[in-house]
């Protein structure tokens, strides 16, 4: 997908060399195990790599959980009834793939009497591909660590930490605002494929649909507000800015 690419191929401000933050960060890593600023200058060049690859990997994980997302609506396994606050007079095990996907997938095909293996297929496909990057980046990340003197656990910890704080405020909270729309939009296409079971009128089928889709545009409207204000709230911060770099 070209969304997952770009992102992969776009240095974030917080990992670039310019970032005080981050500048700081790998001087105070580095500062109990070099000695000279020659060697100290070569390893934060290595360290930064390293940091890189770990904000990939890190990427990847995330869309995952936005793919599985997809996957679970897809086969009916997206509410956990368990999990449910209240009782549902509809069912919750119901395939209803998220529009995103049937938008993609079915917008080029006329066949669709087989929608359902066209869109599991799609999916599928890409949750392979995401898991084949996964470990090409988990092996250069490994090959790259054992070269690296020095190279600990605790280091890699602390990179973590600080590319997942920047991280959370910004993509993480995108593909959180796109699974809860994911959860909404099912359950009104849920009720919806209930309430035709009663078999309606074509006004009342046509009012139903137009409420549904109402509801959720409003539903999309707030999430995006408050994805909005959050990132303007973040992209304030001293240590940020909207700029960004190509990967090299």
């Amino acid at each position: 997908m070209k969304e997952i690419k770009d992102q992969l191929e776009i240095i974030p401000n917080y990992l670039t060399k310019q970032n005080i933050s981050f500048k700081e960060l790998m001087h105070q890593t580095l500062s109990s195990i070099i000695t000279t600023t020659e060697k100290l200058n070569n390893n934060m060049d290595e360290l930064r790599k390293i940091a890189i690859l770990l904000y990939k990997i890190m990427v990847i994980q995330t869309y995952q959980y936005l793919w599985k997302t997809y996957l679970k609506s897809g086969t009916g396994q997206l509410i956990v009834s368990s999990e449910t606050k209240q009782k549902l007079f509809y069912s919750t095990t119901l395939p209803i793939w998220p529009k995103e996907i049937k938008t993609i997938v079915l917008s080029n095909k006329k066949d669709k009497t087989n929608e359902n293996e066209i869109c599991l297929k799609f999916v599928n496909n890409q949750l392979n591909e995401l898991q084949r990057q996964l470990k090409q980046y988990q092996q250069e990340l490994n090959i790259k660590a054992n070269n690296f003197q020095g190279y600990t656990i605790s280091i890699q910890e602390k990179l973590m930490t600080y590319i997942e704080q920047n991280l959370n405020s910004t993509l993480s909270k995108k593909i959180e605002h796109q699974v809860e729309l994911i959860h909404y939009d099912y359950h009104i296409r849920a009720l919806e494929l209930e309430y035709f079971q009663h078999k309606p009128n074509e006004y009342q089928k046509q009012l139903m649909i137009q409420i549904c889709q109402s509801q959720y545009e409003q539903e999309t409207s707030e999430q995006e507000y408050e994805l909005l204000k959050q990132k303007i709230a973040y992209y304030n911060l001293p240590s940020q800015s909207f700029e960004c770099s190509t990967i090299s």
